[in-house]
């Protein structure tokens, strides 16, 4: 079924209102736009293009080729290179080996992402932009909070994909992430603009395409706007934890550094804080010990709030990434455990 052609003006009305919703962008704005090739990159150029003398801001494209898809990658390469010369923009595209980067134990998706913002950053710098752009949507939010839901998550995790956040001194932005696919591809539609389809995106050993193709169809007989839905959610969720940061930062003043590769607080300050902030400041400990808190499950979380409110001192517990937490003189002290 063919996609109804969508509006240009209402389409970039739309992509201003999400920009000014969540403060993305500041007149004098020098934006490095991410583009891969695919619908909504390309999508997302156009756009910021034909809004950018409204919104007094500038242009580059950045394009990575991760040497994943060889022929096929190469030529999204080149043509990303040809469409941003047809727009009138500059283009910065490399190619790098991301199979042979990374850190051991990396999944190829995460070697992917780490080198590609590496990369924005860096190009981001040589050509003095204070934003990086990013084509992510709705739908990959939406994608995102299934997944989160699905395989286990705290708060944070289901608070999605940030429609704004800091990498060193640059803003990452996504101007589309209140955006669904369907328009995406009526606007390209409407404005003749070709894109490629990554063929990978098919590919169901990927977690996320199952979702897209399998789960999120199934939700939307039940909840036709399930996507949007998802993403009003984590819009939600991410005003609670700006409170619970809020209330943890309150409450730092009470927390001694300890050792180095320690951290430590009083229990009778732990009790006092709600249950979600107190989670969040043993979070942040266990962190600053050394502690890889994707590693840590809900019953990690149970264990320790038995432990903060357990009567004598002297008990310990193990935690992931060689932490362990220990009660001792009315204090919870986090310690990295030396490695044998």
């Amino acid at each position: 079924m063919k996609n109804k052609k969508v509006s240009y003006s209402a389409f970039l009305k739309n992509v201003k209102d999400t920009i000014k919703q969540y403060d993305m962008l500041e007149k004098g704005d020098r934006v490095l736009v991410g583009v891969s090739g695919g619908a909504d990159s390309v999508c997302l150029l156009k756009a910021l293009i034909g809004i950018k003398k409204t919104l007094g801001i500038d242009i580059v494209v950045a394009n990575l080729d991760h040497s994943l898809r060889g022929a096929e990658s190469a030529k999204e390469s080149l043509f990303v290179v040809k469409l941003s010369k047809e727009l009138g923009v500059e283009c910065v595209s490399e190619k790098i080996n991301v199979k042979s980067r990374g850190v051991r134990g990396m999944s190829v998706e995460e070697k992917a992402r780490d080198a590609r913002y590496k990369f924005f950053c860096r190009i981001a710098k040589e050509k003095r932009c204070t934003v990086i752009a990013t084509g992510h949507t709705m739908n990959d939010q939406s994608e995102t909070v299934i997944m989160k839901i699905l395989y286990g998550s705290s708060i944070s995790g289901l608070s999605g994909i940030p429609p704004v956040r800091k990498e060193k001194q640059f803003r990452i932005i996504r101007p589309l992430i209140r955006t669904g696919r369907k328009d995406i591809i009526g606007f390209l539609d409407g404005c003749g603009l070709h894109h490629i389809e990554d063929s990978s995106n098919k590919d169901m050993r990927f977690r996320r395409n199952r979702i897209r193709q399998e789960i999120l169809p199934y939700l939307e007989k039940y909840s036709p706007r399930i996507k949007r839905l998802l993403v009003n959610l984590s819009d939600t969720l991410r005003e609670d934890i700006s409170f619970i940061e809020d209330a943890k930062k309150n409450v730092n003043k009470n927390k001694g550094t300890g050792k180095s590769g320690s951290g430590e607080m009083k229990v009778k300050e732990l009790l006092s804080l709600p249950e979600t902030v107190r989670k969040t400041v043993l979070k942040e400990l266990f962190i600053n010990s050394g502690g890889n808190v994707k590693k840590l499950t809900y019953r990690h979380w149970i264990d320790m709030n038995g432990l903060i409110k357990s009567s004598g001192k002297g008990k310990s517990l193990d935690l992931p990434g060689n932490v362990a937490i220990v009660k001792k003189k009315g204090k919870i002290v986090f310690i990295e455990k030396q490695k044998n």
